[in-house]
């Protein structure tokens, strides 16, 4: 099952993201569960804001501990209505710590969401979450850890990225099928414009001269007896420049790309490409055309980019403890390590 459907289908999806710390911070208390199910994870100053899509919450959580600063953490989505989504953290040196959840501290839980994704965070006191449930974007005042109010956006808001005021939302069609990125004005929590980039926009990056960056998978048509393809539609990588569409490169048609990622340095994007199976390629932004050779040969549930290594996970068969590996920007692996069940995401301190 890895399923490169897993983006348009998978039920067990938690999204995590960070914040500055608060003086008006409760003070914190240990909590020892994550519950259903970890999606992603991103770190702003002290504070962690952890969306659990199975329980439709955000448990917001206090990080800022010495022991977890050398090293990045995993997120394991965990299997849909077992309570089994989890943290790991694996250091520098390789080690790795499952569960770490039960070793932070719990500061608040905010509720009223429906189907959360993925958050930004777009100014020091508000966030964006992208939530399915309502085709929309909620949100999050920061400093009383509330939803503040909501922006309707295209079906099934998924991944979101923010540049010069502006924050991108992929449309990717939640159950459904969508082809757009609505681009909302953060000062004002408005949807100034909607692009069409291509069928079920999946991710999006920033690179350094704050260029947006999406990739969208393509859709696919079966017949719902035989599950024969009726028909198919090629996935883009497309380049936003001034909230216009500036350049679009297609995929080959039966190619599913996802997982956009990219370096510190904003200059080379990473994602996966394939049909079933799929392999890792990079992207100067620089260059005018989609390289033909992969960087590195292998399938990953989901990707990550930092510090001059790519990281790629490995769920294995969806129920036993799946694996993260790391590889230097030439494609060399460095190491693999054992975290837990259906890593799906990274989170670089």
């Amino acid at each position: 099952m890895k399923m490169n459907l897993r983006k348009i289908g998978m039920l067990a999806m938690v999204i995590t993201v960070m914040a500055s710390c608060k003086k008006d911070t409760p003070t914190p208390t240990p909590i020892r569960e994550l519950g259903d199910v970890v999606h992603s994870m991103s770190i702003a100053g002290d504070n962690g804001y952890i969306m659990v899509n199975g329980s439709s919450k955000i448990e917001v959580v206090s990080v800022g501990v010495s022991s977890y600063s050398n090293g990045y953490f995993v997120t394991n989505e965990g299997n849909f209505g077992t309570g089994n989504g989890s943290i790991s953290f694996v250091t520098s040196e390789g080690t790795v710590e499952n569960n770490v959840f039960a070793s932070m501290h719990h500061v608040a839980t905010i509720e009223g969401l429906s189907s959360p994704r993925y958050m930004a965070k777009v100014s020091g006191s508000k966030a964006y979450v992208t939530d399915w449930g309502i085709n929309g974007v909620q949100v999050i005042d920061l400093t009383t850890n509330t939803i503040s109010s909501t922006i309707t956006c295209g079906t099934g808001p998924e991944g979101i990225a923010v540049s010069n005021g502006f924050a991108y939302v992929c449309n990717v069609g939640g159950w459904g099928l969508d082809n757009t990125v609505s681009v909302i004005d953060v000062a004002t929590d408005a949807v100034v414009t909607t692009l069409t980039v291509g069928d079920k926009p999946n991710s999006v990056q920033v690179d350094l001269n704050g260029a947006v960056w999406v990739l969208t998978g393509g859709y696919t048509e079966y017949d719902p007896i035989t599950w024969a393809i009726i028909s198919e539609t090629a996935g883009n990588l497309v380049k936003i420049v001034n909230n216009t569409v500036d350049a679009t490169y297609a995929f080959a048609v039966g190619n599913h790309p996802e997982d956009l990622v990219i370096n510190n340095a904003g200059t080379t994007l990473y994602y996966s490409d394939g049909s079933w199976s799929k392999s890792v390629y990079s992207f100067d932004i620089t260059t005018t055309t989609l390289p033909t050779t992969a960087l590195i040969n292998k399938s990953f549930y989901g990707l990550g980019c930092n510090d001059g290594y790519i990281y790629g996970t490995d769920a294995v068969d969806f129920t036993q403890s799946g694996w993260s590996y790391k590889y230097t920007t030439d494609g060399t692996i460095i190491d693999s390590v054992q975290v837990g069940i259906i890593p799906g995401g990274y989170c670089f301190n």
